[in-house]
């Protein structure tokens, strides 16, 4: 164990290497590179390579290079799936499919008797990650790009991508912008559309550390002289201080439980030689995530001991990007360059030891061992805490109560806008825990810390939107005008405060301009497009609705409950045809959502008041349904003529939420267990709108599908 020695002879190595301030890198100075001072385009890695022919032959040969990119037949090296896998909660099963020299993903659902009900397929597109530990699947739609639910794993072939096995997204889990900030450079984005780009970039790029190179470009061929002594057209991380290199790494090797945007940034704004801290607010809760490589690398004695010399220990000193990438005994250098091999024989003469700390001997794989994480399915990371093997004081194991975040930086623990981010850590933390307690205390921390503040656009809608899921109609409506009011050019926020006006029964002439100016901003935004087609569908705007929710799915034709909803629309029309045709589309797309059409409910209503409720046979011909359990939540309309429902199988002491599939609350119901009736009013005593609606009580979900007659 090479570095065993060193532990005890580095000074100040003996203590715990746990992080504090007075471990962090030095914040020295660096030079101003004009590329991140002024606005400044991207040229992508080409641009670099007909100058930096060597450096960029080098960089290709390294993971990061491959992170990202289109899928390929000769780049392709997974291994058949032999046996399809099956998501057992939902009883969908998937496999791979190879077709016309293209790999597809396919879904089906199987009766007890084997017959098919139901097949989806869509191709794979591009592919996220280098295949060194694992592949995962992208299919493109429109521009959009959605995660496929089987990833390859290099050690064990295929299996769910993490997360599907327990909660399967099937194909609606859009790529987010964070995900691709770190996985590619920098993409064309558009804006207020997360999930969408003009363009796209394979791998992570040479400007992700080096900055927009159009300037650099420019004045090189345009042979300019440099106006330094080095040249400030491009940052040099090398001339950067250690506190910034490590924030060029820490931008993606940092995973923490919740990460804020700083008001005013985005996934992309981010550029090498800026403090990180300004950026975005980390917090832990429990420790760091294993995968964070930089912050594991900032525990170790060795990066600790060396942060203040001139060639202190970091991760460009072992991940060079522009040398090729090491063969195994090529990785010892580093360590071999402290810990001379001959004296650390010499100190371990008595030692058991001394055999395993010859010249030839794997530094890294002992001192840095790989482990399993466990959010990443049959994969190994190396864990880049340098420690002696078998210590116990792992710094990121250090735990944090259920409620609690602790902050990353300094900015968070103590700065002027400290109390802020931690209170929108918390309310992120809260949602990702499901978790409403700490929901609240987070709700009100934050409150408490903005006051009158009128300048934090997005601190206020995610406050506004917290009160919302704590079915605080008053301060959600107040916080969002409060939002809207700072930066009316957020598409997300208007639509949160129509949606609060609606609920408070404000007028139709103070929602709909809301609607409407969000989606003149972006008119791509097919998900605002589609709960404004809801809206107006509830106001009775029928011709207005079918327009939105068509306009919504050509925009994104995945949209399963747009086309649900739609086809609730026509059947209320009695466009019978023209449903069908809806209703078999939503079905297509999600197999589950046959349950909503047996029954599918149709309800009168007559001055605002529900005169009556009926059952309609399924407006399929062959309904697609799975066998049901005659003991599950189940709903029915007691007497022919009647104006309510019954909800039957329900849990003893247990509530019945109604809610959209959005997950807003439409009415909360509670019985005596059994049977629970439903005049079919929502909240504010109104009949709901036509559409697709879910049920729960105790731990059963109910789908449930509305057509209004009026």
């Amino acid at each position: 164990m090479l570095l065993a020695a060193a532990i005890a002879a580095l000074a100040g190595c003996e203590r715990s290497t746990r992080m504090d301030a007075a471990s962090e890198p030095a914040d020295g100075p660096s030079p101003r590179f004009r590329n991140v001072d002024a606005l400044t385009a991207y040229v992508g890695d080409a641009a670099c390579a007909s100058c930096h022919v060597q450096e960029t032959a080098a960089y290709g040969t390294h993971a990061m290079a491959q992170s990202f990119h289109r899928w390929t037949r000769d780049s392709a090296p997974e291994t058949p799936l032999d046996q399809p896998l099956v998501n057992k909660p939902t009883g969908l099963s998937y496999s791979i499919a190879d077709s016309g020299g293209r790999l597809y993903q396919v879904e089906r659902l199987l009766a007890p008797d084997g017959r098919r009900l139901h097949e989806l397929r869509k191709r794979v597109d591009w592919v996220m990650g280098s295949g060194t530990v694992a592949r995962t699947y992208f299919t493109e739609e429109n521009g959009r790009l959605f995660q496929l639910p089987l990833t390859w794993y290099r050690s064990h072939g295929w299996d769910f991508s993490p997360g599907y096995e327990i909660n399967n997204a099937r194909f609606d889990r859009m790529m987010p912008n964070r995900c691709l900030a770190c996985h590619a450079s920098y993409p064309d984005t558009l804006p207020y559309l997360e999930g969408k780009y003009a363009t796209l970039r394979s791998g992570i790029g040479c400007e992700r550390c080096h900055g927009p190179g159009a300037l650099h470009v420019a004045e090189r061929t345009a042979g300019v002289r440099r106006d330094s002594a080095f040249d400030a057209s491009i940052v040099n991380p090398a001339r950067m201080s250690l506190a910034r290199r490590m924030d060029t790494c820490e931008q993606c090797h940092v995973h923490t439980a919740v990460t804020v945007l700083r008001e005013g940034k985005t996934e992309f704004s981010y550029m090498p030689s800026q403090p990180l801290r300004d950026q975005v607010a980390f917090f832990k809760s429990g420790g760091i995530d294993i995968v964070s490589h930089a912050d594991r690398l900032k525990q170790s004695a060795c990066f600790i001991a060396s942060r203040a010399t001139k060639k202190p220990l970091e991760c460009a000193t072992c991940h060079n990007p522009h040398t090729p990438t090491p063969v195994a005994q090529a990785r010892n250098t580093p360590c071999q360059s402290c810990h001379l091999p001959a004296a650390l024989e010499q100190r371990l003469q008595p030692s058991a030891s001394r055999a395993d700390h010859t010249p030839s001997s794997d530094c890294v794989s002992c001192h840095m061992p790989k482990t399993d994480v466990r959010a990443a399915v049959h994969g190994a990371f190396t864990d880049h805490w340098i420690r002696v093997a078998g210590r116990a004081d792992d710094p990121a194991a250090v735990a944090t109560t259920h409620a609690r975040t602790e902050p990353y930086f300094e900015r968070d623990r103590t700065g002027s806008d400290a109390t802020i981010s931690q209170g929108m850590g918390q309310i992120v933390y809260a949602n990702l825990a499901n978790n409403a307690q700490v929901l609240g205390d987070g709700v009100a921390a934050l409150d408490s810390a903005l006051g009158n503040d009128a300048t934090r656009a997005h601190a206020h809608f995610l406050l506004g939107v917290a009160y919302q899921q704590l079915l605080n109609a008053s301060e959600s409506i107040r916080a969002l005008e409060r939002s809207v009011r700072i930066d009316s050019s957020r598409p997300e926020a208007l639509r949160a405060l129509a949606t609060a006006y609606d609920a408070d029964n404000r007028a139709f002439t103070t929602i709909d301009p809301l609607y409407r100016r969000a989606l003149s901003l972006q008119p791509a935004l097919a998900w605002i497009r589609a709960d404004y087609g809801d809206f107006l569908l509830a106001q009775g705007r029928r011709d207005d609705a079918e327009r939105a929710y068509r306009s919504a799915v050509a925009e994104q034709p995945s949209l399963s409950v747009a086309w649900f909803n739609l086809g609730a629309l026509l059947a209320g029309a009695g466009r019978q045809r023209d449903a069908s045709d809806a209703f078999r589309e939503a079905v297509h797309l999600d197999p589950s959502l046959a349950d909503a059409l047996s029954p599918l409910l149709e309800m009168q209503v007559i001055d605002a008041r529900v005169a009556g409720v009926r059952s309609l046979p399924s407006p399929l011909p062959s309904p697609l349904l799975r066998e049901r359990n005659d003991r599950g939540l189940s709903v029915s309309v007691p007497h022919a003529g009647g104006a309510s429902v019954v909800f039957t199988n329900v849990p003893p002491r247990a509530t019945v939420q109604v809610f959209k599939p959005d997950g807003t609350v439409v009415r909360e119901l509670r019985g005596d267990g059994g049977t629970v009736p439903w005049d079919l009013l929502n909240t504010a005593g109104r009949p709901i709108p036509p559409g697709l609606y879910r049920v729960r009580a105790g731990r059963t979900v109910l789908s449930l599908g509305v057509v209004r007659r009026s």
